[in-house]
């Protein structure tokens, strides 16, 4: 399986998932570690969104929300 996320392609493969940046840095993480990091994205989902949000309204003022730094 083959996506591309902002400037990222993402395979998905046998031994775990690439992430490669259109500069040509690429990143291979096992299988255990991209399910770590889908942990890690599950437990701040809310607060990326709020980031975005954000983003979107042209606002990056995060001084009420700790994790708005992350």
């Amino acid at each position: 399986m083959e996506a591309i996320i902002g400037r990222y392609r993402a395979q998905v493969q046998e031994q775990g998932v690439t992430l490669r940046h259109i500069s040509g840095i690429a990143f291979d993480i096992s299988a255990q570690e991209a399910l770590g990091l889908l942990d890690l994205l599950s437990a701040y989902r809310e607060t990326l969104q709020q980031i975005q949000e954000q983003q979107a309204q042209g606002t990056t003022d995060s001084s009420s929300d700790p994790d708005a730094s992350l």
